[in-house]
């Protein structure tokens, strides 16, 4: 190659480059990241087949705030894992793992009036293969959220059955067998909520209020502590009637799962007035009936006279007992689904303080209001948040908007009443 011949040849390569920059950096401008053709830094170019690296755009910027363009802001790098933004560049959900790809089957989630049929003739596959891969018993019971696996064709029945079966095997050695419970002795800090604690310790506020007894839940004593467990669970007292089989039946656990959680051997006998851990369980009250306890709820709260409802729609998943709509298995729902588009607007159900306003685990983006009488309301899985910790709030104030967010199968509000930690049914108290 001659020296006259060196600019047009540099030029070529500047020209390919931006070609494929340009047609691979729009599937990247979401994450706020760009493609470029270089090494990666330790030059070993593990997952680097296609020649390509992913860059952190933010980081390519000039102290004047040019550079490799546009940006979203300065929020959140695309090296922080778990983060989504939504359509105005704000960071707008933690992003849960997809389900992997498989040429044998596909993943769907069942959506609002779904029925076998429809889903049938929309993936080309009969009623009766999809009944046969997901176990099902009545094409007629379907739920909204439910997920289904639907082999791409009719040759890949039994990949999918067998897959199915794997998953459900999983699912249930995950809830028999739990690491024993360690606790931690959390030290109150000025501003801390339990909210704010279960979020950081990536746990379901349940499971605060199931391992400690406290009655006004917006009033945390600094210096204080609080007994965080390393997994969700409650401990309970043992009474005398207690065994490890009844507590498995009236808490809906594997009772391999609670001998797991307390290190207890196969021949270990509870006794009365010591605390065991109930693995995955929530705050109940019972009554005793002719045959045994029987878990209830509480039939009014009498410190506000009713709730308004917090958003327009219809409810989905009621109060109680139901099968939990991800990972299967018995759940005790401690709130009220109402299904509604996402953006309608959620309000405050009471007038009271917002103690909670953030992302909140499982709970997705999260509000909290504190309301007279140790009573709160929870307002969950919401698309965006419209106030903040600490504001005062009227009755029927706009607070968030419906989406969903957290561990969720669609959009909804999740709606919690408890009166010193404990659920209510909302039903009983909404008017």
């Amino acid at each position: 190659m001659t020296l006259k011949k060196k600019p047009f040849f540099i030029l070529s390569i500047v020209v390919t480059s931006l070609l494929t920059y340009t047609c691979v950096s729009h599937a990247a401008k979401s994450s706020g990241a760009y493609w470029a053709s270089f090494e990666s830094e330790e030059g070993s170019g593990a997952d680097m087949s296609s020649g390509f690296i992913a860059l952190d755009a933010l980081d390519a910027r000039k102290d004047d705030g040019s550079g490799i363009g546009p940006f979203l802001s300065d929020g959140p790098s695309f090296e922080e894992p778990g983060v989504v933004f939504d359509e105005e560049g704000q960071e707008a959900t933690k992003a849960e793992p997809g389900p992997e790809e498989s040429p044998y089957w596909k993943e769907i989630t069942v959506p609002a009036g779904g029925t076998l049929s429809a889903i049938s003739e929309g993936h080309g596959i009969p009623i009766k293969d999809i009944m046969t891969v997901n176990e099902l018993t009545d094409q007629h019971k379907l739920r909204e959220g439910q997920n289904l696996f639907i082999p791409v064709s009719t040759d890949f029945v039994l990949e999918t059955l067998s897959h199915v079966r794997a998953l459900k095997e999983e699912a249930i050695r995950k809830r028999k067998f739990t690491e024993p419970v360690k606790v931690t002795d959390y030290v109150i800090k000025d501003g801390d909520t339990l909210w704010k604690i279960a979020n950081a310790f990536d746990l379901d506020v349940n499971s605060l209020f199931g391992c400690n007894k406290i009655s006004e839940t917006d009033v945390l004593k600094v210096g204080s502590t609080v007994r965080v467990p390393n997994q969700d669970g409650i401990f309970v007292t043992i009474k005398a009637q207690d065994t490890v089989k009844s507590l498995s039946s009236e808490y809906g656990i594997f009772e391999e799962a609670i001998r797991s959680a307390n290190e207890l051997a196969a021949d270990a006998v509870l006794v009365k007035g010591n605390e065991v851990f109930l693995p995955g369980a929530k705050v109940m009250a019972f009554v005793e009936t002719p045959k045994g306890r029987k878990a209830v709820v509480k039939e009014k709260v009498n410190a506000v006279k009713g709730f308004g409802w917090p958003v327009v729609g219809k409810i989905s998943s009621s109060f109680g007992w139901r099968k939990d709509p991800i990972r299967g298995g018995k759940d005790f729902h401690t709130g009220l689904d109402i299904r509604a588009p996402r953006g309608r607007q959620v309000v405050a159900s009471a007038a009271g303080k917002v103690v909670h306003a953030g992302w909140m685990g499982g709970y997705g983006q999260t509000v909290v209001i504190q309301h007279p009488g140790g009573i709160t309301t929870l307002y969950g899985h919401c698309s965006k948040l419209l106030v903040k910790a600490g504001k005062n709030v009227r009755r029927g104030e706009r607070i968030a908007l419906v989406g969903s967010t957290g561990r969720s199968t669609g959009n909804h509000v999740h709606f919690e009443v408890r009166k010193g930690g404990s659920p209510t049914n909302p039903l009983k108290v909404l008017r």
